[in-house]
């Protein structure tokens, strides 16, 4: 809370130190002018804000403005396409599983799969049954055109076949899609070595070799083998050829632009065939395992695993996270392009904005450094704005002076508080020390307390008390126990012709006023209202909080005031000056409470069936310094 002269007034022991703003002085106050060159300088701190405000301090407070509200959001933009970006590689990337990968590998076990339901019915054939069973030399049951009829249907239904080879190991004889003939004049011989090497388990295995076509020109071929056995041995093979050369130019629609390579290997992690791209062996980080996700990263290199149907193969496909963050890159170097675009502008706007905004400063100065603007009438509703600022600071200033004078008539009603205060003070530590011997006197001559001594302890109590500085702030109870106590030596002094009700709420014991201002008005009510009514007298002392107030009332039931006398309180407590021959009573107190806390605070007094005072004082916890 904000009091009227606060930062330095101590009443009754005043030392008043002004702000730079409007008067330098510090104790004892002298009574010398400020001159005008002094109020000139004091009164215009505006003034020399605006000399001392470069080109460049407006510049960086524009920039620093601007960015905040360009360039500032645009980043957040840029961090969260970036965000974006990431979010849109990780899809992309998952999409992949499900989309190109899934597709290659349905077509590789589509490939298959059909083979062996074909090699599957061959052998269902009796024909070709009989041809695989029938001995060397013997007599032939089984009819060749069918046999062939149904090798072309096949053919024709797989585009995919190079050939079909049936071969019977009872009798050693060869047919295949080009006719029944001998193995030494057929063209393609290699097939059989692999046959009669295989030692394995399955009746199905598979072979990668390179072959040649009927045109005895090199091809890449897979022979998917279908063993039929009977009992421990076995009755013959039939062979599909796949020309896999054709099968991976066919998987290359499938070949995106994300796509670095695709190859087959066995479960040990051995490449079996290369199918595009870079060599496989050298991307791939076999025998890690896949995430949840169904792939595992190398470097750039995304990978994924696809299982090939009847077979202990792989399909390995590689993806570049490269590509994919390429491809998406775009839109983000867009967003830096508009930054750096955006930047530049806020930067050349903020430079326009400074030169339009610091003119007008100059020529401000240029007025100001003219004594006559202070004197100058000019409009204050103009459309020159800068005669408006002009026309503004005068205004300030010609205020400024009248706070100036009015605090120098402050500084004078202090003084004159500081006098009386002065002439109040007669020694306080002489009466104390002689109040207490008087005291020890009193015991000694009597053997022990007695009236005089207990109402000399009690006064040198109460003198004790008033030592210190009067302003200084002490809780309520404090001096609530003083009043006490000089209403306790009354009582003794008058016989105890009155009595006192104490009205005090506990939760403001702890509020903090300003030290003596009860004692004097209750002993205005005893002086004045107790005294001449004689006996039977009562005071009242209530004191609670009403709103952002403290009300601390004193009533008594005396003789009250006269009408002429109590208008006459009033006035003076209207006025400002502060009358010597008026002790430290209800006005002294009244202007001491508006001096230190300002013009809202006070003393009142009304007269009916006795006489009310009333204080209004602020609700203040702790000391003035901590306030």
């Amino acid at each position: 809370m904000m009091f009227a002269n606060r930062s330095a007034i101590k009443a009754f022991g005043i030392s008043i130190n002004c702000s730079k703003h409007t008067l330098a002085c510090s104790p004892p106050v002298t009574a010398r002018e400020c001159t005008w060159e002094e109020r000139e300088m004091t009164s215009r701190p505006n003034v020399r804000r605006i000399r001392n405000y470069s080109f460049g301090r407006v510049f960086f407070r524009n920039l620093r403005m601007l960015i905040s509200l360009a360039i500032i959001p645009l980043f957040l933009v840029v961090i969260l396409a970036t965000n974006f970006q990431h979010t849109a590689v990780e899809k992309e990337v998952l999409l992949y599983n499900s989309r190109t990968g899934s597709l290659l590998q349905n077509s590789i076990n589509q490939l298959i799969d059909s083979c062996l339901k074909q090699a599957n019915f061959l052998l269902t054939e009796n024909n070709i049954n009989l041809f695989l069973i029938t001995q060397k030399d013997g007599y032939t049951f089984y009819h060749n055109d069918v046999i062939y009829k149904l090798m072309r249907d096949q053919m024709q239904a797989n585009s995919n076949l190079q050939s079909i080879y049936i071969y019977s190991d009872i009798n050693g004889k060869f047919v295949s899609n080009y006719g029944e003939t001998s193995l030494s004049g057929f063209f393609d011989t290699g097939w059989l070595n692999y046959y009669r090497d295989y030692k394995g388990g399955n009746s199905f295995f598979y072979v990668f070799r390179d072959g040649t076509n009927s045109y005895l020109q090199p091809v890449r071929l897979l022979s998917l083998y279908k063993i039929l056995e009977h009992g421990s041995g076995r009755l013959g093979v039939v062979v599909y050829n796949i020309n896999f050369t054709e099968f991976s130019r066919e998987l290359s629609q499938y070949h995106g632009d994300y796509d670095a390579g695709l190859c087959l290997c066995t479960e040990d992690g051995t490449v079996v065939e290369n199918i595009w791209g870079d060599t496989a062996g050298q991307c791939l980080a076999l025998g890690e395992s896949p995430n949840e996700n169904g792939y595992w990263e190398s470097g750039d290199t995304i990978v994924y695993r696809f299982p090939v149907n009847y077979t202990d193969l792989y399909l390995y496909s590689t993806l570049s996270r490269s590509a994919v963050q390429q491809r998406l890159q775009s839109p983000l170097n867009m967003t830096i392009l508009l930054i750096m675009g955006v930047f530049l502008l806020v930067f050349a706007l903020t430079v326009f904005i400074s030169i339009r905004l610091h003119l007008p400063f100059k020529k401000i100065l240029k007025e100001l450094d003219s004594p006559a603007w202070l004197m100058s009438n000019r409009v204050a509703i103009s459309r020159d704005e800068e005669a408006f600022i002009l026309d503004s600071i005068r205004k300030m200033s010609l205020k400024n002076e009248q706070i100036t004078e009015e605090l120098s008539q402050r500084v004078a009603l202090l003084k004159q508080a500081q006098a009386v205060a002065l002439q109040s003070q007669i020694n306080p530590h002489f009466l104390h020390n002689t109040l207490d011997s008087i005291s020890w006197t009193a015991i000694r001559l009597t053997g022990g307390k007695n009236k005089a001594s207990v109402m000399l302890t009690k006064l040198a109590q109460i003198l004790r008390y008033s030592l210190d500085d009067v302003d200084t702030l002490v809780p309520l109870r404090k001096e609530l126990e003083n009043t006490r106590i000089y209403l306790e030596l009354q009582e003794l002094r008058y016989n105890n012709c009155f009595c006192v009700e104490w009205d005090i709420e506990e939760t403001i014991l702890d509020i903090h006023v300003i030290k003596i201002i009860l004692q004097p008005i209750v002993e205005n009510a005893i002086q004045h209202g107790i005294k001449p009514l004689g006996k039977d007298g009562l005071i009242h002392i209530s004191a609670k909080p009403q709103g952002s107030f403290l009300q601390i009332s004193i009533r008594d039931n005396g003789v009250g005031i006269p009408a002429e006398r109590l208008s006459a309180i009033q006035n003076a407590l209207q006025s400002d000056m502060i009358k010597q021959n008026e002790g430290i009573g209800i006005v002294n107190v009244h202007q001491r409470i508006q001096l230190f806390y300002g013009k809202e605070y006070g003393v009142s007094i009304s007269s009916e069936n006795g006489t009310c005072v009333t204080m209004n004082l602020p609700l203040l916890k702790g000391s003035i310094s901590q306030q």
